[in-house]
């Protein structure tokens, strides 16, 4: 599983729960920029491979096998009938006969009358509607709006996320992405080297996460070429965008993929973290899932004006424009407090994922109780999770 918000989440319900994880099925509806489907047919067949496994007690993860394409009335329906029948067979193998529904992905609306779930969660993650990158927003918004009907609880992880269900909805609440606290705060304290970094100067301005066309490139040229005394650090697979230009740069260094075990060992070394992105709609409505985990670490935080950033711009700096950008790092570098430090720590404490699944059991509990007019003790239950 790869370590987004849900499989961080998943991986905590299963303590105490049967947790049965679907791996995304397609959630695009005629991509509007074709690149890469070939890479992400092979990685999905890849996956289904796997089809059913057991990481840990309790989580089962499952593969299915559908066909990697949607937007046609016959493709989709025979899609739906694999996904259906499939889905079925392992909830019956997995004991799991009145599941909880966690639902992110809005191809999933497809399957919500398969099933009579104790309970429906969407968890909203993105401004799905917004994406530049799919045609027909306005088939995405009618599928986020039945789930969202059809919702007991709309979890959302930014507040402009919530201000905008909550308009429509009056069952949603606001609840950020969880940082996995105590893993990256060891990772800082013992801070030691990362082999990957040992022939890389400081100090270091660094990022980790897939490199997209999302990223500001033209901000990261003009940071690096304006700051030759600082090294640039990105781990990340390339997905999209042109990063030839920046990786010619002397103090530009691109580690490829970097396995999430070692990436709290990484972040130690930094000593500025960046959050880069183009700014649109799509990211002014995001939470970045790596914000907290920058924090946990204690570093020093440079970003672009994204909302949920800017509400703590006491201890994260926000630059506008690239130059702003090359000049909050260096003001980071030579500014940055042990009280700003410590603040930084304390807020992604009170964001760990473990007190994370502790509120959201308390308010599946409270829900449940509420639409059955009994009470539910949580950990008795299923969970059954469509990502």
């Amino acid at each position: 599983m790869n370590p987004s918000c849900t499989t961080h989440l998943m991986r905590r319900f299963a303590k105490k729960n049967r947790v049965l994880y679907i791996n995304p099925f397609s959630s695009d509806l005629l991509v509007a920029n074709k690149g890469g489907i070939t890479k992400r047919i092979a990685r999905k067949l890849k996956s289904i491979v796997k089809l059913l496994k057991q990481p840990q007690k309790n989580l089962y993860i499952f593969s299915p096998i559908f066909l990697p394409f949607q937007g046609k009335r016959t493709i989709d329906a025979l899609n739906n009938f694999l996904l259906r029948a499939q889905i079925k067979t392992v909830c019956l193998f997995t004991g799991m006969s009145e599941p909880l529904l966690w639902i992110e992905n809005l191809r999933a609306v497809d399957l919500l009358e398969s099933f009579q779930p104790l309970g429906t969660i969407f968890h909203v993650s993105d401004l799905f509607v917004e994406d530049e990158y799919i045609l027909h927003q306005e088939v995405l918004r009618q599928r986020e709006e039945k789930i969202s009907k059809a919702s007991d609880i709309l979890i959302c992880v930014s507040r402009e996320l919530y201000n905008t269900n909550a308009a429509h909805h009056n069952n949603v609440v606001y609840l950020p992405h969880g940082v996995d606290f105590e893993l990256f705060r060891e990772a800082a304290q013992k801070g030691e080297e990362i082999d990957e970094l040992i022939n890389v100067p400081k100090p270091i301005a660094g990022y980790f996460g897939t490199m997209t066309a999302y990223n500001d490139i033209e901000l990261l040229l003009w940071c690096a070429r304006n700051l030759p005394d600082v090294s640039f650090v990105f781990a990340g697979q390339i997905t999209g965008g042109d990063y030839s230009e920046l990786s010619n740069l002397n103090n530009v260094y691109l580690l490829g993929r970097i396995p999430y075990e070692k990436i709290p060992q990484l972040c130690a070394c930094f000593d500025v973290c960046m959050l880069q992105w183009k700014m649109s709609k799509w990211i002014e409505y995001c939470n970045p899932l790596k914000m907290f985990e920058y924090m946990a670490s204690g570093k020093p935080i440079v970003s672009v004006p994204i909302k949920e950033a800017m509400q703590y711009s006491d201890i994260i700096s926000i630059a506008h424009s690239k130059e702003e950008f090359a000049d909050a790092i260096l003001w980071e570098l030579r500014n940055d407090t042990p009280p700003r430090a410590h603040k930084r720590i304390e807020i992604a404490k009170n964001h760990s994922w473990d007190k994370h699944v502790e509120k959201i059991s308390e308010l599946i509990e409270t829900a449940i109780a509420a639409k059955q007019n009994t009470g539910l003790q949580l950990a008795s239950q299923s969970i059954g999770e469509i990502s």
